[in-house]
């Protein structure tokens, strides 16, 4: 029910702003709205957030409620419902044109700061004093209002700027904006130009490298279960051959047992070779 609600006010709302007045009202595009989710994330479930306040979905705390589930299509319209007092505000309380582009870029970031530290912000005071330049820098200088998950609490601000930065004319793809250099609140630090790339930090939607098994402590550990597995097996086919406890049952233990040793020994000794190998070739 609620979601329902909340879908037609959007539809409503989104379209009043757009025909109730003369001037142009923008919206948030398609490429703000991936923009957002991408730094949101998706739940799919009620959670708490590190500062403690419930959330679901891409952001949404107002109707999250304990044990609540949600799915993307549904999360996406409750987006689009939280973003309509956004709307509102940057196309009333910002006094000069804006592009898509920048339009989207505040978006994003009075989602993740809040509309009263926006309506309170030098990033307003420069745009409504005819200085987007000066606002972008502003922007670059508001961390995130609850510290992301990796130290990278500027991250989000930096593609959030190379999108206001962005031509108008020109698309602005998501890939470009989660790479773009990293600007904290010294945001008139410039890039390096000499060539060299910027450092970024992995984001939860990148491919992370496949962990190897090379740590010395791990191969040895790993080793020393197969000696012991492996003497187990031979202790039980000297007692075979001895005629003590001459059974099936422990000639397929102490097979089983031997094999085991011998594996976890020839995955150990792999390891350690390639580790060498590794430092030789550096």
């Amino acid at each position: 029910m609620l979601l329902r609600l909340a879908g037609e006010r959007a539809r409503s709302e989104l379209g009043q702003s757009v025909s109730a007045t003369t001037s142009q009202r923008l919206k948030v595009s398609r490429e703000g709205l991936l923009l957002i989710k991408s730094f949101e994330g998706f739940r799919p479930r009620t959670v708490r957030r590190r500062d403690g306040v419930a959330v679901i979905g891409y952001g949404h705390t107002k109707s999250a409620r304990a044990d609540a589930t949600i799915t993307e299509a549904e999360a996406e319209l409750l987006l689009q419902y939280d973003l309509l007092p956004i709307v509102e505000a940057i196309n009333n309380r910002v006094s000069i044109p804006l592009n898509q582009h920048q339009f989207d870029a505040l978006a994003s970031f009075i989602f993740s700061v809040g509309i009263q530290r926006f309506e309170g912000s030098d990033v307003l005071e420069q745009l409504n004093a005819g200085a987007p330049a000066r606002a972008a820098e502003a922007l670059s200088g508001w961390p995130d209002r609850v510290q992301p998950p990796v130290d990278a609490p500027y991250r989000r601000r930096s593609a959030e700027r190379a999108l206001f930065d962005a031509a108008p004319d020109q698309p602005a793809p998501l890939d470009m904006l989660l790479t773009a250099p990293v600007r904290g609140a010294d945001s008139r630090t410039e890039a390096p130009d000499d060539g060299a790339p910027a450092t970024i930090q992995v984001l939860r939607h990148e491919r992370r490298a496949t962990p190897t098994l090379n740590d010395t402590g791990a191969v040895v550990f790993i080793g020393g279960i197969g000696l012991l597995a492996f003497a187990a097996g031979v202790a039980a086919f000297r007692r075979v051959l001895a005629g003590q406890q001459a059974t099936d049952g422990t000639v397929v233990i102490g097979g089983a047992l031997a094999i085991i040793g011998l594996v976890f020994i020839g995955a150990a000794l792999w390891n350690l070779t390639r580790k060498r190998n590794n430092k030789s070739a550096v």
